[in-house]
């Protein structure tokens, strides 16, 4: 019975391990898409503003699509603790000081990041319950504010991912190159 428990255990956090991963991939899919997007519409708005051409609600689009390619581009990097690692520092600390690194940012991570998804879901139903737009008043700024809590909600199931493989070993997800290095891969 309590091996049957541990296999159910196991194979539901092996689901979530790899449902994270296959969101890390998407959500790197999606922050190509938006830079590019981006790139054509910051283009299209400096060619618009050279003609003299004043279009309110242009800003209002390049400031969204910038917040949302920054938190979906951060999800992969949480997944693989590459954006909160100091090389310099850590490359030179002993593998087991490395590991116990590791499992400390994992869990600031699952907290910190859980804590501003909290908020900014809260912040968003608030600007959802009082019709809040954007400066420009031309659109509706929950799009927006929506890139807070599902990018630092998945960011923290990423954090926790990235702790279930610290203590299991499993690669699911990509090696940074400071990860390389650190590991002789």
């Amino acid at each position: 019975m309590p091996a049957q428990r541990s296999n159910k255990g196991r194979r539901l956090i092996d689901a979530l391990d790899s449902f994270m991963f296959r969101a890390a991939r998407w959500s790197d899919h999606l922050s190509a898409f938006i830079c590019a997007f981006l790139i054509l519409v910051t283009t299209a708005a400096v060619i618009v503003y050279q003609l003299g051409i004043s279009i309110p609600w242009l800003d209002d689009l390049l400031r969204m699509l910038l917040i949302w390619l920054v938190y979906m581009g951060c999800i992969p990097l949480a997944l693989s603790n590459d954006h909160i690692s100091m090389d310099a520092v850590y490359l030179r600390m002993p593998k087991g000081m490395r590991k116990a690194m590791d499992v400390i940012i994992a869990l600031m991570g699952i907290a910190l990041c859980g804590y501003v998804a909290k908020i900014g879901y809260d912040s968003m139903m608030q600007s959802i319950e009082y019709g809040e737009l954007v400066p420009s008043g031309y659109f509706a700024s929950w799009p927006q504010n929506l890139a807070i809590p599902l990018g630092f909600g998945l960011m923290t199931v990423a954090y926790a991912s990235f702790l279930f493989s610290l203590f299991t070993g499993r690669r699911l997800r990509h090696l940074g190159e400071g990860q390389k290095q650190s590991e002789g891969l």
